[in-house]
């Protein structure tokens, strides 16, 4: 049998004013926290407890963080920095073939290469003219590359308004999207930066391989012919 601990009119009336407390929480959207314990009539008295208030609201607080948190991981917005350089690249290569020497992007490159510097051959017969071209060729591959490095010099200016557009958008990054996308961002700028340093390289063989060809070219024609005038006997003509 439980003892009530309140009289029986003044329990009745404690109980109500308890629920209707109980039901105003409800109504204006918040849970009450309360404990429970026994009453007359075996319904229970209300009670309310701080602790349970305290804990609902770290968890309401926990709740909000971590859907922010997870509304910051999905935004995105850190990526279009980059862009791509191969205007910039056509453009080296059409001041390559400019100054008329052999241009590394040109289709036939190799076959003007064989044509101009043939190796062991005897000299033809308009020699001086030929040395001429020759040596025309190769100042104008060598002006050629000159005017790609003075191209690339000048590309610096823009290449560092890169450089800022990322560095403000790493700076401005809102959750973990929007870095890893500057994080892609910046990789793609280094590979550009390894394709303009291999540009640089193959305009840098361009010019050394006609350079070293005309120099070969000269010597290996002149050992020619020098052979062929100790074949004849040291005589140059009948």
């Amino acid at each position: 049998m439980s003892v009530s601990i309140f009289p029986p009119i003044a329990g009745r009336r404690v109980r109500r004013f308890l629920w209707a407390v109980a039901a105003s929480f409800w109504l204006i959207g918040v849970a009450p926290a309360y404990a429970q314990f026994g009453g007359t009539c075996g319904c229970p008295v209300i009670v309310n407890d701080p602790q349970m208030y305290s804990r609902q609201g770290e968890q309401v607080q926990q709740e909000s963080l971590t859907a922010q948190l997870l509304q910051q991981n999905t935004t995105g917005g850190g990526a279009g920095a980059w862009q791509s350089d191969q205007p910039f690249l056509n453009t080296l290569a059409t001041a390559m073939s400019q100054g008329g020497g052999i241009c590394y992007a040109s289709g036939n490159a190799v076959q003007q290469f064989n044509a101009d510097f043939p190796g062991m051959t005897p000299p033809p017969v308009n020699a001086a003219a030929r040395a001429r071209q020759l040596t025309a060729v190769t100042l104008g591959t060598l002006v050629g590359a000159l005017a790609v490095g003075q191209q690339q010099a000048a590309h610096f200016n823009f290449e560092n308004g890169q450089f800022s557009a990322l560095e403000a958008k790493n700076q401005n990054a809102q959750g973990a999207l929007q870095a890893i996308q500057v994080t892609n961002e910046i990789l793609l700028a280094q590979a550009q930066q390894l394709q303009m340093m291999r540009q640089l390289l193959i305009t840098l063989i361009n010019a050394e391989s006609v350079y070293h060809g005309d120099r070969l070219n000269a010597e290996a024609q002149a050992a020619a012919q020098s052979g062929e005038f100790l074949s004849s006997g040291g005589t140059t003509g009948p």
